[in-house]
């Protein structure tokens, strides 16, 4: 007489193969129609590789408020690329922040705020000529852009500028920094 086992024997079932694959497609599917702030931040960060762009208004923005790219400088293997910010109400845009992004093929490596100066009657105001205030120093205009400020009764020009520095050892030019003046 045989016995059968006190206990039923478990089975294991293979997932199919259609379930498998709707499993990955769902599972690659979900990062990329998700993004959030923190995972933009990789090759092709929108600081690095666009023109700008405008945000809604929102919980943490009233207002909505728009990016744009003024220009951009190279040295060294790094792309130095300048950025204002600009709130909306109604139909007239404020300034709120100038700044640079060091960026190397599409990755953001950090970003500068660069608090506007007043540059009335300077040479940053009235010329766009790079400018070279030693043999081995110049200044390089990048562009510019106009806005209202608040607390101003016009608008303003904001001149983005890019100081760089040739060194001798290696011959070629080097970042050494931003400014923006408000003229």
């Amino acid at each position: 007489m045989s016995r059968r086992p006190a206990t039923t024997p478990t089975v294991r079932h293979r997932p199919s193969a259609l379930l498998l694959a709707l499993g990955l497609l769902l599972g690659l599917a979900v990062p990329l129609a998700l993004p959030d702030r923190a995972s933009a931040r990789v090759p092709g960060d929108p600081l690095c590789t666009t023109s700008g762009w405008s945000v809604p208004p929102g919980i943490n923005n009233p207002l909505a408020v728009t990016w744009s790219n003024i220009g951009s400088r190279s040295n060294a293997g790094y792309d130095y690329r300048y950025w204002m910010t600009q709130e909306l109400s109604g139909s007239t845009a404020y300034y709120l922040t100038s700044f640079v992004a060091k960026c190397s093929g599409g990755l953001l490596i950090s970003t500068t705020t660069l608090p506007p100066t007043n540059g009335a009657g300077t040479a940053a105001c009235t010329s766009t000529a790079d400018r070279y205030p030693t043999s081995s120093d110049a200044e390089r205009y990048v562009g510019q852009i106009t806005s209202w400020q608040r607390g101003y009764l016009s608008r303003l020009t904001f001149r983005f500028w890019h100081r760089e520095w040739f060194s001798v050892a290696t011959l070629r030019w080097n970042y050494g920094s931003s400014f923006v003046v408000r003229c």
